[in-house]
């Protein structure tokens, strides 16, 4: 450790090959069942075959009349049909009329067809006198009816697991009659951040000191992408501190979260506490911001070492924790974040290759393409940056840079 203290990192590991490994170790988390209203967000963990279908059973697509098609055949305004009043049905009634030739049923819309008819007229296409319905449109069979399985048949298979439930998810469960479902167990993590020059939001800012927004930061994006915060805290630069926090911590977390402490400075006593202590995956990785960050595990619990700076804290968390959280979920998409195609409005270059560079970048809509602006490649602890921006443009290692104009994906912000 003091030799890497003095010449800093000799080597960095390829993102790809570091998440390779780190992947290798993972196991996927167990499965509970939960309220169907309770699993907004949460990630299927089972495939939905749908045991009905829908609608369930023919209905009415607009409030009207329900008819033999055949009694409309030639009716116009001028030349208008008459049949006759038999009944109503209402919706969520189910009364099992029946129509015959010169008859007609009034129902609502969504309500079930009477047997016999085979289309619905709009009541706006019509007028009643004395219970004679005076068509004033042709329809052909099967005009204006939803019929039965038309949405979903039943055995039709309707979500995949691995999907994050959303809201037209819930509803679709719902409209299949579930009450509960099956999802993958919330990842359980804890999250510190360490440094004597940390002070927690609320207390006097003292000379050299800043406050920590590194926990409410990782604490937001680890619920964002799946996990459950067991405890967000700060801890200072001492390493017996630091390793009573971790050793705690391992009692009741899968993964472990620092930032600060894992580079090579003298108080960055994090790579060293998890060589004594456990086993480190991967520390230095060839990426910019973010190099400094360490992927260890100690016992069953995964721990990421993230840099101290807000932003390569940030871009290390979206590029190693956050799919490390979701792939435990078992989503099918390991990286949920939104890519859009967009040209680089000026120059940019690199200033060295090997790294992954990440470059922050506003958008803007020209037209009906898609303007990316460089806002910071450099500044990892400048937070403004991204609050600036929209989303990162990764620059691979091979490449000296981008050149005005030229097309890249943009990955918007989670």
């Amino acid at each position: 450790m003091e030799k890497l203290r003095k010449i800093g990192f000799s080597k960095l590991t390829p993102l790809d090959h570091a998440m390779e490994k780190l992947f290798s170790k993972l196991q996927i988390n167990p499965i509970e069942e939960v309220e169907i209203l309770n699993a907004l967000n949460r990630i299927l963990a089972e495939d939905i075959k749908s045991e009905m279908d829908i609608p369930p059973f023919d209905r009415s697509a607009m409030d009207g009349y329900a008819i033999k098609a055949e009694d409309s055949f030639g009716a116009s305004p001028k030349n208008p049909k008459k049949i006759k009043l038999v009944g109503t049905i209402e919706i969520g009634e189910f009364p099992g009329l029946k129509i015959n030739e010169g008859e007609g049923i009034k129902i609502s819309t969504g309500a079930p067809l009477p047997e016999g008819s085979d289309a619905v007229i709009k009541i706006e296409d019509t007028e009643i006198d004395n219970n004679l319905i005076s068509l004033y449109t042709s329809l052909v069979p099967g005009k204006n009816i939803a019929r039965k399985g038309e949405d979903i048949k039943k055995g039709t298979l309707v979500l995949n697991g691995g999907i994050d439930l959303k809201a037209e998810h819930i509803a679709l469960l719902t409209s299949l009659g579930f009450q509960k479902i099956k999802v993958r167990i919330k990842t359980k993590v804890s999250i510190f951040s360490s440094g004597d020059e940390l002070v927690e939001p609320g207390e006097p800012l003292k000379p050299g000191k800043i406050y920590n927004s590194n926990t409410s930061m990782i604490t937001a994006l680890t619920t964002q992408y799946g996990g459950m915060v067991l405890t967000g805290e700060t801890v200072e630069d001492d390493k017996e501190a630091i390793k009573r926090k971790l050793f705690e911590a391992v009692e009741d977390s899968q993964i472990i979260i620092f930032t600060g402490g894992t580079s090579v400075g003298t108080k960055d006593y994090l790579p060293e506490i998890i060589n004594e202590s456990g086993l480190v995956l991967t520390h230095g990785i060839a990426m910019r911001p973010g190099a400094p960050a360490l992927i260890g595990h100690l016992n069953k619990t995964l721990i990421f070492c993230l840099p101290g700076t807000p932003v390569a804290a940030y871009v290390a968390f979206l590029r190693i924790v956050g799919p490390t959280l979701r792939k435990m979920l078992g989503c099918s998409i390991i990286d949920p974040r939104i890519e859009i195609i967009a040209a680089i409005n000026k120059d940019v270059p690199v200033s060295g290759l090997g790294y992954l560079h990440y470059l922050r970048v506003k958008i803007e809509k020209q037209f009906d393409n898609f303007i990316a602006i460089p806002v910071k490649l450099k500044g990892s602890g400048v937070i403004s940056s991204l609050t600036e921006s929209d989303g990162i443009v990764e620059i691979p290692p091979h490449q000296e840079g981008l050149k005005k104009g030229e097309k890249v994906i943009v990955k918007l912000f989670p």
